[in-house]
């Protein structure tokens, strides 16, 4: 009986061995990594929207506020925000509204008479908000609020 003759087996080279190993754990960091990425795109998202949200929400109340006022010409220096507090019963209700609707809301309201003498005041309104990561932002308008005024 002749003797079967068995080729011995081929281990491979030691460069070759572990490469699927390190191609698999290539492949999971560059899907961690893109992962990771659309995290922080998502987050810088909805930082922008919520940023943008408020800000809106600023301007309403401003033109808001100068609604008020156009209501209530005589009574313009009652709207004069300082310290936190003004004296017109729709400013104090304004600015409640403005407090809670705003992170650390505040609002600053300057009233100065129109230098030619004419009915009204120029107005600059400034209102205060807190981000949630603790960043102040305002919001600042100016207008004049005149019954017979030709700039």
């Amino acid at each position: 009986m002749p003797l079967l003759h068995r080729t011995p087996r081929r281990r491979p080279a030691p460069r070759a061995r572990g490469f699927v190993l390190l191609e698999a754990l290539v492949a999971i960091l560059l899907f961690v990594v893109g992962v990771l990425g659309i995290l922080g795109l998502q987050a810088g998202m909805t930082r922008a929207q919520t940023e943008a949200g408020i800000r809106s929400e600023a301007a309403y109340l401003t033109q808001e506020l100068l609604g008020l006022m156009w209501a209530d010409v005589p009574n313009l220096a009652g709207f004069a925000i300082s310290g936190g507090s003004c004296t017109a019963t729709a400013c104090q209700r304004w600015l409640e509204k403005a407090k809670a609707a705003l992170p650390g809301g505040g609002a600053a309201v300057t009233v100065a008479a129109i230098a030619d003498g004419s009915t009204g005041s120029d107005v600059d309104i400034t209102v205060t908000w807190t981000m949630p990561g603790g960043e102040a932002r305002k919001y600042t308008t100016r207008s004049t609020i005149a019954l017979s005024h030709t700039p």
